[in-house]
């Protein structure tokens, strides 16, 4: 849960959703209203480096609160959304050696099928989580994994690059290329990752850095690279940059 700006939840895009944003209006296009991306990074670049440095040290971080807050999410599913199940189901300690699968299981869709979870509707009552049954299946089978390479960061130690240390991560269930960037950025293993959601996509795409028929995951190593290279040209942290495209396509940089 990586993305936020000066703390939002409990792991740090340092955290943002995963998901597609479906909330989010604008983007790179409002340059014809405004400044560019680029103009406006130049003026606040700096607050979001100094958000970076401030991350959990390495070591320090919680790999399995990152992992669930990642499995969690997906496409259509908002930051806020994410974050308030995610909060519901810690409180499961669903990685804990003690639990029967299918107890566990159970007890995942019982917590998720209720009306509890933000943001709430215009009419005030709160949301219910998408697809709990799904997700409860895959976060049973992450913990299997999880249970087997135990503790994580001991098995991390023995890679020497940031793409091994993904490579290995995405063998556990329900953990692609972006999510495992994600929870090794959060978790200080990893500093020359993207975690390429349709945010960086679509801001990659208005600035004419990828084609407009990229796909993902096939096409992800060739959509990282681009998102490097810009970082290198603006001479940009990718940590902090990546936050600040968030923070822009949200629309969070915007006068309301």
């Amino acid at each position: 849960m990586r993305r936020q700006l000066l703390g939002h939840g409990s792991a740090q895009r340092s955290h943002r959703s995963s998901g597609d944003g479906t909330d989010v209006p604008g983007g790179v296009g409002r340059a014809k209203y405004g400044p560019s991306i680029e103009e406006a990074w130049r003026v606040c670049g700096d607050l979001f480096c100094q958000t970076i440095e401030m991350q959990i040290p390495l070591g320090r971080g919680d790999p399995q609160r990152e992992i669930l807050f990642c499995l969690l999410g997906g496409f259509g599913i908002t930051y806020e959304h994410n974050r308030s199940a995610a909060e519901a189901v810690a409180e499961l300690e669903p990685f804990a050696g003690w639990w029967d699968d299918d107890e566990l299981f159970e007890a995942i869709v019982s917590v998720l099928s209720l009306a509890r979870f933000e943001p709430a509707r215009r009419n005030g009552n709160l949301r219910r989580y998408r697809f709990p049954r799904r997700k409860a299946m895959l976060i049973v089978s992450a913990r299997r994994w999880l249970l087997l390479h135990h503790p994580l960061d001991e098995w991390l130690l023995t890679l020497a690059s940031e793409k091994d240390r993904r490579e290995f991560l995405c063998r556990c269930p329900g953990i692609g290329p972006k999510t495992a960037s994600w929870v090794l950025r959060n978790l200080g293993w990893a500093k020359e990752l993207a975690v390429l959601d349709v945010h960086l996509v679509r801001a990659l795409s208005e600035a004419d850095r990828v084609a407009d028929d990229v796909h993902l995951p096939r096409d992800y190593d060739v959509v990282e690279e681009a998102f490097l290279r810009w970082c290198r040209e603006l001479a940009a942290p990718p940590a902090a940059f990546d936050l600040f495209v968030w923070e822009w396509q949200r629309g969070s940089l915007w006068p309301k």
